[in-house]
Order: structure tokens, then sequence, then C-alpha cells
């Protein structure tokens, strides 16, 4: 079966059909274009290494943006956000001790280092960056804070709140108008891109 690009009907395949025969029009909307479908199995084995910059997910984040989805760009925005940040401490090397540190501080940085980064939260993240930026000469460029703390509190109130979901999304939130937004994910964008390992 074909769909036609007009409206989407669901119409009977034409083809094959001999070339100089017409193809017939659409009954709903008289549209003759038509999309095709079709199913094959595949096998592959493929070997990847990739950059970080390079699966950063900026183009889903421009097509919620550019869709009002304000709520849904935020939140790419944050996962990408939390990537990197990840993804620096991960290698980091502090050259002194956590002995002062908070408890969070010290349980966080035990999961980076035994690698379980579905156990570590942004918030996490950004205690011990945190920690290191005041402590360690943790550094970034462009830097992480102010950023990575104004995603994080948007993403909590998503996660948190009845309804900001789609608060945000609306541009009811007096704090976070559209161009407050377009300028966060600018800079998250400049942040995950600036500092991709």
């Amino acid at each position: 079966m074909d769909v036609c690009m007009g409206c989407g009907m669901v119409l009977p395949s034409q083809d094959p059909r001999p070339a100089d025969m017409p193809r017939a029009t659409c009954p709903r909307c008289g549209a003759v274009g038509r999309q095709k479908s079709f199913a094959c199995d595949i096998a592959a084995t493929a070997s990847l290494t990739a950059n970080a910059q390079l699966i950063i997910g900026w183009q889903e984040v421009n097509r919620l943006f550019a869709k009002a989805e304000y709520a849904a760009a935020l939140l790419v925005a944050a996962v990408n956000v939390e990537f990197i940040l990840w993804e620096h401490l991960r290698r980091f090397t502090p050259a002194s001790g956590l002995a002062a540190a908070s408890d969070k501080v010290k349980s966080t940085w035990g999961q980076i280092r035994a690698g379980h980064g579905e156990m570590v939260s942004l918030s996490s993240l950004i205690s011990v960056a945190e920690c290191f930026t005041q402590n360690d000469k943790f550094r970034l460029s462009p830097p992480w804070d102010p950023l990575a703390c104004n995603i994080d509190t948007v993403r909590n109130c998503i996660a948190h709140e009845r309804g900001y979901f789609a608060s945000l999304t609306q541009l009811k939130d007096p704090g976070w108008p559209e161009t407050r937004i377009r300028q966060v994910l600018e800079s998250a964008k400049e942040f995950c891109h600036g500092n991709a390992p």
C-alpha cells in the first residue's frame, strides 16, 4: 500500500505500471504524489568511534525549539550538559583529597570513579564540579556555572511540579520567556561543543 503525500490516505500501490500510464489521483484530495513503504532484513557489523561533539543532539534541540516545544528542548539540552560534565569529571584526577567535602560529594565521586552514570544526577555532578572548582582547579571553557545550575533547576521543576512541562512550553512562567529559553539553549550548546572531550 502507498500513502498519499497530500492528505495521508492509504492507497493501493500502482507499481509496477507501464511507463506511459499516468498515476491515478487521490480520490480524497486529487494529489498524485505517493509515499512508498518497504521492509527488508539487514545484518551488519560495525565498529564506531565518535567524538562526543558528534553525538550531542542539537538538531533535536533546534527542532523542538522551532516547534515551540520549549520544555522538551530544555530537557534534551540538560541531558547534553549532564553528559559533558560527567565525561570531564570522569576523566578528572584531583590533586587533593576530599576530606573536607560533604558526604553527597564523596558518594557521587565514588559513583563517578566506578563508572555508574545511571546513578548520578545532574545536581550531584554540579555538587562535585563545584567542590573541585573551589578546591582543585576544575575548569571548563566555557564554564559550567551558572548554566548547569539554571538548566538543572528547570529540569527539577519539570520533574517535580505538576503541569510545569506544559506551563514552560506555553511560556506561562514569567521567569522563562522565549528570549531566556533561547539564551540558555545557546549557552548550553556553546558549553557542550566547547568542552566536547
